[in-house]
């Protein structure tokens, strides 16, 4: 089962115009920890422990360690979000190539939907 989840990020890796291995589930858990310790519960901001907690971690040592300078941030949301706009020179064209994929997904889509009719 592993493996097939692997395959599916090299594919979607590929299509993005990434390297096959360049895009882990590591990755995604390392985004939505630094997010979530940025957002808020009840106005007040989500406590290391919480996210520790979350991740399935036993104690907050961990966290604290790999993104304890996040404690730091002044922008606090309510929800989890990404801000692409803050990572746009490190991306590169890696965007331009995501949203020609898109557009081509989103254009065969219309165009299966035009023929079935």
């Amino acid at each position: 089962m592993l493996t097939d989840f692997r395959k599916l990020l090299d594919a979607v890796a590929m299509r993005a115009g990434w390297k096959v291995g360049e895009i882990r589930s590591k990755m995604f858990r390392h985004t939505y920890c630094a997010a979530r310790l940025q957002t808020l519960d009840a106005g007040a901001p989500v406590s290391v422990y919480t996210v520790a907690k979350e991740l399935g971690h036993g104690g907050e040592a961990m966290v604290r360690k790999v993104y304890g300078h996040l404690g730091q941030v002044r922008h606090r949301a309510k929800a989890v979000e990404y801000r692409v706009r803050q990572h746009r020179a490190k991306l590169g064209d890696r965007l331009t190539r995501l949203r020609a994929v898109r557009q081509t997904n989103r254009q065969t889509k219309r165009s299966a939907k035009v023929v079935s009719r």
